[in-house]
């Protein structure tokens, strides 16, 4: 199974994508994080790892990606085909990636430059990437986005079996509800809402925003824990009780529905 995790700048997505990769794998499922944020440097932190080299570099960088992009364009490379290869949990470059304790975090690429050019490459192996991971049975895919919307454009949602939306107590992750909302129903892929940072206050507002209620599936409320672990760049908490209760229901609403992969 593959989810993606979306939400405005600050929301917490890279939070909620370690606590729960983590708590998948506390359950004995292996887990791939992809990391396709250029510009955010601190997911491997709150994971407890070592930054894993970017992927880009396994493909022969920025140079020959774009190459591959030229003959994407002129049709030398059909949309869905994996044209880059398939991977698997155990067929993952392991020089490009970080392990631990059954978690496996990819980053596609990060900007490093103040010139280096567009991140058009990397969002194009970020696509591929995701496009040819074939997890297995027991096996987790995570995709943590860069803010926005950006990913619906290049495709990633498309290629997931459910999309997990963040929203913090704000007015722009408010405004962003309606907007992701009918993306995802237009490529029939289903949608669910996670509050993060909220106290009793904060989240009823949300709620009365959330035009269906039914699709929020956790809430993780203002946790000086957390806090901390995202100030100082610390690993989050394994087995934290809100991540376990998300990844419940997530089982009980999609995991029963979708084949392995």
């Amino acid at each position: 199974m593959k989810l993606i995790i979306c939400g405005k700048g600050g929301s917490g997505k890279s939070t909620i994508t370690a606590l729960l990769a983590r708590q998948y794998a506390r359950e004995r499922k292996r887990v791939v994080v992809v990391d396709t944020d250029v510009s955010n440097v601190g997911l491997h932190r709150i994971l407890g790892m070592d930054p894993p080299p970017d992927l880009i570099g396994y493909f022969g960088g920025k140079t020959k990606m774009m190459e591959f992009m030229r003959g994407s364009r002129r049709g030398d490379v059909p949309a869905d085909t994996p044209a880059l290869g398939t991977w698997t949990y155990d067929t993952i470059p392991k020089e490009f990636s970080s392990v631990q304790d059954g978690v496996q975090l990819v980053s596609v690429g990060k900007i490093n430059e103040a010139t280096e050019g567009c991140k058009c490459s990397m969002s194009a192996l970020a696509r591929q990437f995701i496009l040819g991971l074939s997890p297995a049975e027991n096996d987790r895919v995570i995709i943590d986005t860069e803010a926005g919307i950006e990913h619906f454009g290049r495709g990633f949602d498309t290629l997931c079996n459910a999309i997990l939306m963040v929203i913090d107590p704000s007015y722009e992750s408010q405004c962003l509800v309606g907007k992701i909302s009918g993306m995802a129903d237009s490529i029939d892929v289903p949608l669910y809402f996670i509050l993060n940072k909220t106290d009793e206050a904060t989240s009823a507002a949300l709620r009365d925003t959330i035009p269906d209620t039914a699709r929020i599936i956790g809430e993780f409320t203002l946790d000086p824990v957390l806090i901390e672990a995202g100030l100082m760049g610390q690993a989050v908490p394994s087995g934290y009780p809100a991540a376990a209760a998300v990844l419940e229901r997530l089982a009980a609403r999609v995991e029963g529905t979708c084949p392995a992969g």
